[in-house]
């Protein structure tokens, strides 16, 4: 083998690799990053959980119940309905991405706060 051959050689064994590395890369970056609220149900009810971004739908959440709700949002903040399943009284509260929603019964109806 002559000298001119060696980064040939060298290009043939490391590009391979280079393409290796790039896949990987792609495969991390799947999509958009999820945002979340934990919404813990303390009533004595269902309650139904909707954000209020006009697109998502209501999940019902089981008396007693905790559970994780993720999203696509630009935002930090986001309002929240809770409706009982009982009276449909409602409470709605605007928190932060990552905070919990506590769901608990009220004098007469579902109150809501954010722990």
């Amino acid at each position: 083998m002559t000298f001119r051959g060696l980064p040939l050689l060298a290009l043939c064994l490391v590009a391979p690799l280079m393409l290796i590395g790039c896949s990987e890369e792609e495969e991390q970056a799947k999509g958009p990053k999820k945002d979340f609220i934990i919404v813990r149900n303390d009533s004595s009810t269902e309650a139904s959980v909707r954000l209020k971004m006009w697109k998502s739908e209501a999940k019902p959440i089981t008396a007693g119940k905790e559970e994780r709700i993720e999203f696509v949002s630009n935002s930090k903040t986001v309002q929240v309905e809770a409706k009982s399943r009982k009276k449909w009284d409602d409470c709605w509260v605007t928190m932060q991405v990552g905070q919990t929603l506590v769901v608990f019964n009220g004098q007469e109806q579902i109150a809501c706060k954010v722990e």
